[in-house]
Parts: structure tokens; C-alpha cells; sequence
């Protein structure tokens, strides 16, 4: 328990800092802005951690590459709606942004978590 909870708080911070970092260069530069990303993946991150562990527990789909690549997708998609939702700005470039920051931050933990 106690190291799920360490992975899990690095794998959130790790997501927070990368994240934070290309919506910075994306042009989200207010307050309001930073802190909607930071609380966004407060509420995500772990919530697809939480996924792909209880399903490595209980064995109930194949735990492959695929599946968290389908879960990340979803996670796009939901940060998008979300980030469009609370910043109203344009919807083709929070899409852009979710998209880019999501893989930035699954590749940063593929590298340093396997």
C-alpha cells in the first residue's frame, strides 16, 4: 500500500511539472490557467493510476500496452472537454494541448518508471 501511494505521488508529480511545462509554452501563462491544468490532472492522473492498478489486481483485462493506451486516449479526451469547459478558449487548440501534454508526460514516466 505504501508504495503505490510513493508511485503514485511521483507519477502525479512527474505529471504536474511535464504538463505544467507545455501548457506554459502553449501560452497558458495566468494563474487561473496553471492552476486549471494542475487541478485537471489532480483529479485524472490518479484516477487512471487507480484503473491500471485495480485491473493488474484482479486480472480483468489483459494488462497490455493497448489498454493504457486507451485509457491515456481517454484521458485526452477528458482534459480536453474539461479544459475547454473551465478556460473557453479554442477547442482545436485545448485538443492540441491535451494531446501533447498527455504524451509528453506517459512518455517521461515510460522512461523513467520501467
Amino acid at each position: 500500500m505504501i508504495e503505490y501511494l510513493k508511485f503514485g505521488a511521483e507519477a502525479l508529480l512527474l505529471t504536474i511539472v511535464i504538463e505544467g511545462i507545455i501548457a506554459w509554452l502553449f501560452g497558458l501563462r495566468s494563474k487561473r490557467e496553471l492552476l486549471t491544468v494542475l487541478l485537471i490532472n489532480v483529479i485524472t492522473n490518479p484516477l487512471l493510476n487507480y484503473l491500471i492498478t485495480v485491473n493488474g489486481y484482479f486480472h480483468l483485462i489483459s494488462q497490455t500496452t493497448v489498454l493504457v493506451l486507451c485509457l491515456e486516449v481517454v484521458v485526452v479526451f477528458a482534459e480536453w472537454r474539461l479544459l475547454v469547459w473551465v478556460l473557453a478558449q479554442s477547442s482545436r487548440k485545448m485538443l492540441l494541448l491535451s494531446f501533447v501534454m498527455n504524451a509528453c508526460s506517459y512518455l517521461a514516466g515510460l522512461l523513467i518508471f520501467r
